[in-house]
């Protein structure tokens, strides 16, 4: 479900309420309650976002690390040994496709196989000339700054919020909406607030939700950033058949493939009115 949509069903849900729940005046005060709730629930939070945006913040430079790692490699290779470009291609379009059978945050070690056999291509590979064995060396650089990102990919990509820690966040915002209901005088105006700052309390949870999930923008780099890898070594884009049935994702291209890495199949979705991605070669 889109951010948008949920937003718009937690309004019309606590709009609904507003205007048909009854106005009761409570011996209790409700407005203290309200006031420590709210600065108590604002910390916490606000501490937890921090910490979870800090950790999508560094997981959007690993997975940009990643994938630029691997356009150079196919670069370097097709330039210094060319006979081996069409197997690091196959290699590296195999090795992506297997990440997508996972969430960002637990693809690598599945796929540790299937990463360093893009490296097992190389092997008794001969150069013409000294510079194009330099080359080689890059290749060989890149190897150990892309398994370093993918290990630290794993540990940044983890969830930060527990049982516990979800717990707390949702008994507060239950009394802080519960408050606000409390507080209503029956006019319009008092309606509309309640439902602006119910939906507001709620919906922050939604948003700490995406984040520490890494929901947040995973259009670009969960998804998208590995598209880029595809067109650069001539391969149609590859759009998981499960992000697809979630509307996680929506393909930006006519022709594309879906499905798993056990079935992948190609697509033609004529519905799509854009550019193919260009397809580099060498």
């Amino acid at each position: 479900m889109s951010p948008a949509t949920k937003a718009a069903l937690t309004f019309v849900v606590f709009c609904t309420l507003s205007i048909i729940l009854p106005v009761n005046k409570s011996i209790l005060d409700v407005a203290s309650v309200l006031g420590a709730t709210s600065i108590f629930y604002s910390i916490l939070l606000g501490f937890y976002i921090s910490a979870a945006m800090s950790n999508l913040s560094r997981l959007k430079t690993l997975t940009a690390t990643e994938t630029g790692a691997l356009i150079a490699i196919h670069r370097i290779i097709a330039l210094s040994v060319p006979n081996k470009k069409d197997q690091v291609e196959k290699a590296i379009d195999k090795y992506l496709i297997k990440r997508f059978d996972y969430e960002i945050n637990e693809y690598t070690e599945p796929t540790t196989d299937e990463y360093f056999a893009i490296f097992d291509v190389l092997k008794g590979a001969e150069t013409e000339s000294g510079g194009q064995g330099a080359a080689l060396n890059y290749v060989a650089e890149a190897m150990y700054y892309v398994a370093q990102a993918r290990r630290e990919i794993t540990i940044v990509g983890a969830r930060i919020l527990t049982t516990a820690s979800w717990m707390i966040l949702s008994i507060l915002s239950l009394i802080i909406v519960f408050s606000l209901f409390i507080m209503r005088d029956g006019s319009f105006e008092s309606a509309i607030v309640t439902t602006l700052l119910a939906t507001s309390a709620v919906m922050a949870l939604f948003i700490l939700q995406d984040v520490d999930g890494n929901r947040l923008g995973e259009e670009e780099f969960s998804i998208g950033t590995y598209q880029d890898v595809f067109s650069a070594i001539g391969r149609l884009h590859y759009y998981p058949e499960l992000y697809m049935e979630a509307g996680r994702f929506k393909p930006t291209v006519r022709k594309y493939r879906t499905g798993d890495s056990a079935n992948i199949k190609t697509i033609i979705d004529k519905k799509v009115q854009l550019p193919e991605p260009e397809i580099e070669t060498f």
